[in-house]
């Protein structure tokens, strides 16, 4: 017997002159399909459910993590970006850094520690990205210390692992809790199952600095059903020799650092058997720190930091009768960061300069269930629950030598939180996506954050949206707690709140062009900040302060002329006014651009990319001006220009344009430098 839920009323393609072509289509839909969500969001299109006007013009890529199931995105109840693991390739992205960088309305700063997220204008210099939440296959990856979004190479993920990234805009509590503030950016990873088929194959590169590579993954199914993918990667740079730090009232003449090496290593499991898969992640980056933070001697190598970060995961994913999904996931987490740093204290009696050492660590776990279904025929539901218990965040702050403990303290956390959410088709062609999200924390109590939208179909090629949403950033362990001789303890502080207001419209032109135009407005409330302690103003905290208004507007163009070439462009305005004093944030950038454009040199194997982006000049803490700029990067990528090998060579600042970034309070210097022009050149194998 035909199995029903395989068939489409749409599928009579044997009518028409072109049916053995489409049929195949068709049939490719149906092989796509899974009872895996990650599977799902891997970007697998069930092309049995569209009609011959939907074949025909642009195709719309799916993501999952805008509603927690697969959707297209113009479905989804949000501004959604995808970047796929061709764009990775054609590009030449070597961190999730570089990834975001090249998303429309994104741009990324850095300190030359860590770099950092800023989206529709708003990027707090000394936040460690905690207001935008990263996943990966939908596990958090912002820990409990820091709240810190790793996007460097201190991520613990290989960039070649990555299938697809997920940007999505916008207040994302009603689902996702704490964090998801501005946005949510999801990593979905190869698996398995699609990793490119059985075997081995490796991987290395080698760059500007002494920078190089290397990478090893292994993928098999057996005949008993279970899938492996297992990858290590390690990378290592002597780091940037010439870096200028111009003359300030910190430094009376030029500065030139070297001391900016760094070194890292990751590792990627994932076994899944029938309806359970295992997943496990390790990452260890060291970085020494050539720019003297938060307050250590400028000039001293002993500045040096690494950071930590592993999970283990167990998921059950099934489809327990027709239209009823259960997703249940288990896991453990840890965190651990130490930094060295060599102060001066002035202190007449011991004139040395003293080191520092900062060793915060976190160790946590949870569990989360989550139901999708369909309801009346007319309501997608998706309801869930889950909790998390801190065991352990331990934070240590001490001089070495004369031993002097300023922080030595630890503590447990438990927060839980329970989601409803509704899509509700009104009408064939409008759908009313509301949600609601309940949380408590053991640190400040509870939070309720809703989120609503109208998307209405105008027809298989317009979408237009009208969307709200509200979400929170709880104070994490390092604002509520640190302490040292720079820092002062705050125990007052309560989340930061967002209430967003958003139009989109969503036009695909024939199969070639896809336009997206947004417009914007976002109230924030009670911005945690870093400034000068009043009793003591050699000493910082953490305050509940600004008031922030944010509005804007994006537009972007998509092109797919087939054969190869390809390219997107898009531009953004935004307006974030602290609301105290009425001007601009600091590093908050006015416009941001950006235009990418491939084309094929030899086709179907080589392939040229260039990609412009551009930012106009920001304000910085101290009361000057970070300049704009427009950085090109060029990539060359081979695929399979000679059997089962990859290869890319790729340009990045080509035209060597000095770029600086505003620096926070933890600096003397008002700016850091960025790199120049770098290169790096890259092979891949399978054997």
């Amino acid at each position: 017997m035909e199995d029903s839920q395989t068939r489409s009323p749409r599928c009579t393609f044997g009518a028409i002159k072109q049916s053995s072509v489409l049929c195949m289509v068709c049939m490719a839909g149906v092989a796509a399909k899974s009872a895996d969500p990650l599977q799902a969001a891997g970007g697998h299109q069930d092309f049995t459910l569209m009609s011959l006007e939907e074949l025909g013009s642009f195709k719309v890529p799916t993501v999952f993590g805008a509603s927690k199931h697969e959707q297209k995105i113009t479905d989804a109840p949000s501004s959604v970006t995808i970047v796929t693991k061709q764009d990775i390739e054609e590009y030449g992205y070597r961190s999730l850094a570089d990834i975001l960088n090249g998303v429309r309305g994104a741009y990324v700063t850095s300190d030359r520690a860590y770099s950092y997220m800023g989206i529709r204008g708003v990027n707090r210099p000394g936040d460690f990205g905690g207001r935008v939440l990263l996943n990966v296959n939908g596990h958090r990856l912002n820990d409990p210390i820091y709240d810190s979004a790793l996007l460097g190479f201190d991520m613990p993920l290989d960039v070649d692992l990555i299938e697809r990234v997920e940007v999505i805009r916008g207040p994302g509590s009603s689902l996702y809790g704490n964090n998801a503030f501005f946005g949510i950016v999801n990593i979905v990873t190869r698996q398995g199952h699609d990793a490119g088929g059985k075997g081995l194959e490796a991987s290395g590169s080698s760059g500007e600095f002494g920078s190089y590579t290397g990478r090893f993954s292994w993928t098999e199914s057996f005949s008993n059903g279970v899938k492996l993918l297992l990858s290590g990667t390690y990378y290592e740079s002597a780091g940037n020799p010439n870096l200028v730090f111009p003359e300030s009232d910190s430094f009376p003449g030029a500065v030139v650092r070297g001391h900016d090496r760094e070194m890292a290593r990751n590792i990627f499991a994932s076994v899944s058997y029938r309806d359970f898969t295992l997943e496990a992640l390790y990452g260890r980056r060291d970085k020494e720190l050539p720019n003297g933070p938060y307050g250590a001697e400028f000039t001293d190598i002993r500045n040096e930091q690494w950071d930590e970060r592993a999970y283990v995961e167990l998921r059950y994913s099934r489809e327990l009768a027709r239209n009823w999904r259960l997703l249940v996931r288990t896991y453990m987490d840890h965190y651990a960061y130490d930094g060295t740093f060599a102060f001066d204290y002035l202190d007449p009696e011991n004139p040395d300069l003293t080191v520092n050492r900062d060793t915060p660590s976190a160790f946590w776990g949870g569990a989360d269930v989550q139901v999708n279904t369909t309801l009346l025929e007319k309501h997608h539901v998706t309801v869930g629950v889950e909790g998390r218990y801190d065991f352990d965040q331990h934070q240590e702050n001490f001089d070495v030598e004369p031993a002097f403990s300023y922080l030595n303290a630890s503590q447990s956390a438990q927060s839980y939180g329970a989601f409803l959410q509704d899509e509700f088709s009104v009408t064939k062609d409008l759908t009313l996506n509301a949600g609601v999200r309940y949380d408590h924390f053991s640190t400040f109590g509870s939070t309720v954050n809703p989120r609503a939208g109208l998307i209405y179909q105008a027809s298989t090629s317009s979408t237009f949206k009208a969307l709200y949403g509200q979400a929170y950033r709880a104070p994490n362990a390092f604002e509520f707690d640190f302490e040292n001789i720079y820092y002062v303890a705050n125990h007052e502080l309560k989340p930061e709140t967002i209430r967003s207001y958003e139009l989109a419209w969503e036009q695909s032109f024939t199969k070639y062009y896809r336009l997206t135009g947004t417009v914007f407005y976002n109230e924030v409330e009670d911005l945690i900040t870093l400034e000068p302690y009043a009793p003591d103003p050699a000493r910082q905290i953490f305050n509940n302060t600004y008031s922030v208004d944010v509005k804007g507007a994006g537009l972007e163009l998509e092109a797919n002329w087939g054969n190869g070439f390809r390219g997107r462009m898009s531009y953004n305005i935004v307006e974030a006014i602290d609301n105290t004093t009425g001007i601009m944030l600091d590093n908050s950038p006015r416009y941001v651009g950006k235009l990418q454009f491939t084309a094929p040199l030899y086709p179907e194997k080589l392939f040229a990319g260039i990609e412009l982006q551009s930012l106009s000049s920001r304000s910085t803490i101290q009361g000057g001006k970070a300049p704009g700029f427009v950085v090109a990067n060029v990539t060359l990528f081979s695929r399979k220009m000679f059997k089962d090998m990859d290869f890319s060579a790729g340009v990045f600042n080509l035209f060597d344009k000095e770029i600086r970034d505003p620096a926070s309070t933890d600096f003397a210097q008002d700016l850091n430098p960025r790199d120049g022009r770098t290169f790096r050149v890259k092979l891949t194998y399978k054997f």
